[in-house]
């Protein structure tokens, strides 16, 4: 059996602890270290987690015995940090999305090619065991051919618990670079496809800052099918996130971070058994897996790009009122 691989998280925010248990629970891999530039907020994480806690990461990038640095941090700290690390010879583990905008995506995909080590983006509702059983659902026939998909989550802004950079889309904030991304990706995981087309409307009439809260867009699929992805956070109003997948020969409904699923049987929804695992772990154990065996990422990065491209082309369909067809 190959030795565990050595892994560090750079950043110590909201995100880092359930990380932390993700590398925790996988196994072949050891977690050593948290960096943050608050040193304080780095070493309670530090010490509950009994792992070495520094004000910055660098200081892990000179270690020869880190193998992978997993990277908690804000959207805008994406790019740098990521070709940083590659420059130093550690895989790379990041947050959706990607990168800010595809020109740092493809930066960071060059600066990994060049070092030969790996680049992952997380798109974790794809490992959800709702979202796996519903492809499967899917693959198989259950509901027919699908035909669309409708991908709706509603859910409190929270302005007063949000950071200064969310509120501001330069350095990567608003709902649809938090949550789109997702949304994006469960939705065309499911349907097996990469979008070809846009058309979205991207804007922020709830709390008038410098970054969304409110969006919807049409993606027209590769493989010939639609799906429409309805966001926002709102100030006040009620909460829903699910999938609803129409087929010729029934409908599919999935809550991924419930692990719910439901087929329509004489016209109402009945629950479909699914077997909840946790997702965070269940990914990060892919991740090292095909670190270890040199197998394919659980997530190719060229998908981690393509959701890039996405959010950007619905962001140019909203500025422009156009349709935009992606290359």
């Amino acid at each position: 059996m190959p030795e565990d691989l050595r892994a560090v998280i750079i950043g110590a925010g909201r995100v880092a602890p359930g990380l932390a248990r993700a590398i925790n629970n996988a196994p072949g891999v050891t977690l050593v270290g948290v960096a943050d530039n608050d040193l304080p907020r780095a070493e309670v994480l530090g010490n509950k987690l009994g792992v070495k806690a520094v004000g910055n990461y660098q200081e892990f990038l000179d270690d020869p015995n880190v193998d992978v640095a997993v990277l908690a941090l804000p959207h805008w700290l994406h790019h740098q940090v990521a070709i940083e690390c590659c420059k130093a010879g550690k895989h790379v583990y990041v947050e959706k999305p990607l990168a800010n905008t595809l020109e740092e995506a493809d930066e960071m995909i060059a600066a990994a090619e060049a070092q030969h080590v790996r680049l992952f983006a997380a798109h974790t509702q794809r490992f959800f065991a709702s979202t796996i059983l519903a492809r499967r659902m899917l693959e198989q026939g259950a509901i027919g051919a699908p035909v669309y998909a409708t991908d709706t989550w509603y859910k409190n802004f929270g302005l007063e618990g949000r950071p200064a950079w969310f509120l501001d889309r330069r350095k990567g904030g608003g709902m649809w670079l938090m949550n789109g991304a997702h949304m994006i990706d469960r939705t065309c995981w499911m349907l097996n496809s990469e979008v070809a087309a846009v058309k979205a409307w991207i804007g922020n009439p709830i709390y008038q800052l410098q970054a969304d809260d409110s969006s919807l867009a049409f993606l027209q699929l590769k493989n010939g099918l639609s799906c429409a992805i309805i966001h926002s956070g709102f100030k006040k109003g009620v909460d829903k996130n699910e999938v609803e997948i129409l087929g010729t020969n029934g409908m599919l409904k999935v809550d991924t971070y419930g692990s719910r699923l439901w087929q329509a049987h004489d016209g109402q929804y009945e629950p479909v058994e699914v077997q909840k695992h946790d997702a965070f772990t269940y990914e990060m154990t892919k991740f090292i897996e095909a670190l270890q065996t040199g197998g394919e990422l659980p997530v190719p990065i060229s998908w981690g790009r393509h959701m890039v491209q996405v959010l950007c082309a619905c962001e140019e369909s909203s500025r422009t009122g156009r349709e935009i067809i992606l290359t």
